[in-house]
């Protein structure tokens, strides 16, 4: 039997650097959890972009139509410097940077205060890890850090920043890890107890991934009436999209009239249009673009399966945990992904789906190859993954979230 919950609900104030309606994994989690807590989370951050420098477009629409208490600042984070910068424009840069970080914390006090704040959980460790130390002794609030994978699987930029990584991570009073992949990392790569890390697997929002079409829902995204695998992600190299427009041909050659439709938007994308057309598979493979949530609520649903056989850089660069797995899952879809980061806690590998070594080609071919020889097997890893996704919404790990921030 687990420690007794409180019958008082602690209230538990998420800072991060920028925020919704910006796109991005960690913003829908802490948007989730903060729309299915009735009230215990609310939210600082940033009205700007740190990566443009532009105020987010819809912001205030969205703080006054989202169902919790949000409060923002102007900025939680410096800008990026140029290559190649000036010694006199770094020396700039730390000194706004210090400047910075005591507008951040004057904020992050103001709110604890006004909002009577029991926990404050740091959702961007990266730049905001420093703050453990100042709320630790200005505060009597738990402080834990929200870690998503990545942003620990690479090294820092340099020797003091690493340390100082480690330093935050181990000085919090709490950790919580969407992944066993990133729970094992920092044990292993940073030295945190086992004890003082809980594994918090991401969830998928129910109300808008259900299995659910309108009937008109291929025609109105122009999804094709023929066989397809959807793939869907930001254009980079972790998420696997080069390896899997490689792969293509001899899954096209295995199982003809089978097409391709790959959504999102990124760095790679002039580079995968030119694969596509060098590898003359332009007939079967469709570039969407990036796509709003209907769109790809339909086309989860209407593919036979979803893939993105993403894979761990050099760098350490890796998937976190991988939502959109459980969002195919949640419409009734199996999926092929890599066996590596966080994906390994969102596919069930041969029940919900299948992992394959995102690095091999040939491995990826074979996967396709073989669901779409084995109709059976495809059927039933569709519905094992809808009813594993169906335990999986946001409310429930709302829950898991709140008790566990009681029970510190």
């Amino acid at each position: 039997m687990g420690p007794k919950t409180s019958s008082h609900q602690k209230k538990c104030l998420i800072v991060t650097t920028h925020y919704r309606p910006l796109i991005g994994g960690a913003l829908t989690v802490y948007d989730a959890l903060a729309s299915h807590a009735d009230g215990a989370i609310s939210v600082l951050t940033a009205f700007t972009d740190y990566t443009t420098g532009a105020e987010t477009a819809g912001w205030q629409g969205f703080d006054a139509n989202c169902g919790y208490e949000i409060s923002r600042v102007t900025e939680m984070r410096q800008g990026y410097l140029p290559e190649g910068a000036g010694i006199w424009a770094r020396v700039n840069s730390r000194l706004k940077a210090g400047k910075l970080r005591r507008k951040i914390l004057a904020a992050v006090l103001e709110t604890i205060e006004k909002n009577a704040i029991d926990v404050v959980c740091i959702g961007a460790q990266d730049a905001l890890g420093w703050l453990v130390k100042p709320l630790k002794k200005s505060t009597k609030c738990k402080i834990i850090i929200y870690v998503h994978g990545e942003e620990v699987s690479q090294n820092a930029h340099s020797a003091a920043a690493e340390d100082a990584r480690r330093e935050a991570l181990n000085s919090a009073d709490g950790l919580v890890a969407v992944s066993s992949f990133t729970a094992d990392l920092l044990h292993r790569k940073y030295g945190v107890p086992q004890e003082r890390i809980t594994l918090q697997n991401n969830g998928v929002d129910l109300d808008k991934f259900r299995g659910e079409l309108a009937p008109d829902a291929r025609k109105k995204h122009k999804l094709p009436g023929s066989p397809f695998v959807f793939a869907c992600g930001r254009l980079v190299e972790r998420k696997g999209f080069d390896k899997l427009v490689r792969a293509w041909p001899a899954v096209a050659a295995a199982v003809p009239k089978l097409k391709l439709l790959i959504g999102g938007k990124g760095p790679l994308e002039k580079a995968l249009r030119d694969r596509i057309q060098a590898l003359g598979i332009q007939d079967s493979v469709e570039m969407l673009g990036w796509m709003d949530e209907e769109a790809m609520a339909a086309a989860y649903g209407l593919a036979e399966v979803f893939i993105m056989p993403n894979r761990t850089m050099p760098d350490g660069d890796t998937e976190g945990f991988g939502l959109v797995f459980l969002e195919a899952a949640a419409m009734g879809t199996p999926s092929i992904g890599g066996r590596a980061g966080g994906a390994v806690d969102a596919i069930l590998d041969s029940k919900t789906g299948l992992l394959v070594d995102g690095d091999n080609e040939g491995a990826i071919s074979e996967a396709l190859i073989g669901l779409f020889t084995d109709d059976a097997l495809r059927a039933s890893m569709a519905s094992a993954a809808q009813t594993h996704a169906l335990t999986q919404g946001w409310q429930a790990k709302t829950d898991e979230f709140l008790a566990y921030i009681n029970n510190l």
